[in-house]
């Protein structure tokens, strides 16, 4: 996380003006990924931005209103961003979570095309937000696992670059998008989240990135259970403890803990 977005978070109280600060401006979760903005994009997006947020801040019920329906934490993200493109004067926003059926089938979908008035082209951006255990830190990509064992890095990753980002190049889907004149000039993969590893282990995959700690045991009277809408930024309260628990501490440390057995099942095979 950049000191620039440290340093903003820490002046924001209000837990869905937090969300979309650190939805814009946190790093990639990983650092080398083809077709992913740089960074320093996401920074800029954040300084332009910087003002806005500090009124929401202020006023947040046009934010809590918009953010209101989306209580799973892959829409809540898209929809901080949806926000963000309707509200920057810098973005027009052309079709968002658009349907490409052809003949009967359904070739994927866009998260968003959108016109950037500053560099003057059409852009397509597919968003997720993701947060992945790391069972074997010496093979930190291959073994990024979610909570839910069947969400694996690896293929996500894969999905996003072969098949929805190649989505307006598909020989049924370009042709349309030429004669409608939105044919994106660029592409963008925005994939945010944080990795955790285990407590003992190797360097982290990515050192740019946000990192957290999974175990087995209980974290200390420090950290606070957090429901899946406060992933992000924290500040929130979960009633209850699941077997396999996201917490945060008052420093800001990020802790996992999943039931013991939780590791041999992410370890077979697929």
């Amino acid at each position: 996380m950049s000191n620039t977005l440290t340093s903003l978070l820490a002046q924001l109280n209000d837990v869905v003006v937090r969300d979309l600060a650190w939805a814009l401006a946190s790093p990639n979760l990983l650092p080398d990924s083809p077709l992913a903005p740089n960074n320093l994009w996401y920074e800029e997006l954040l300084a332009e931005y910087h003002p806005r947020l500090l009124a929401l801040e202020q006023n947040p019920e046009v934010l809590h209103l918009y953010c209101q329906p989306y209580r799973r934490l892959g829409l809540y993200f898209e929809a901080l961003w949806h926000f963000f493109l309707l509200d920057h004067d810098r973005f027009q926003l052309l079709a968002h979570d658009w349907q490409q059926v052809v003949e009967g089938t359904t070739l994927g979908a866009f998260d968003f095309i959108i016109w950037d008035k500053s560099l003057q082209r059409i852009e397509h951006w597919e968003l997720a937000v993701k947060f992945y255990l790391i069972s074997e830190p010496n093979n930190a990509f291959a073994s990024a696992v979610g909570i839910n064992i069947n969400d694996k890095l690896r293929y996500k990753h894969q999905h996003m670059l072969h098949h929805q980002l190649m989505l307006s190049q598909h020989p049924k889907v370009k042709p349309q998008l030429t004669q409608q004149g939105i044919l994106p000039h660029y592409r963008r993969l925005i994939l945010k989240g944080r990795l955790y590893y285990p407590r003992s282990s190797a360097p982290p995959l990515s050192t740019q990135g946000e990192q957290g700690y999974w175990g087995y045991e209980p974290p200390d009277a420090s950290f606070v259970p957090q429901p899946k809408l406060g992933w992000m930024t924290g500040k929130r309260h979960s009633e209850s403890i699941d077997k396999r628990q996201n917490f945060v501490s008052s420093t800001g440390k990020w802790y996992i803990q999943v039931e013991h057995g939780w590791l041999d099942k992410a370890r077979q095979p697929d």
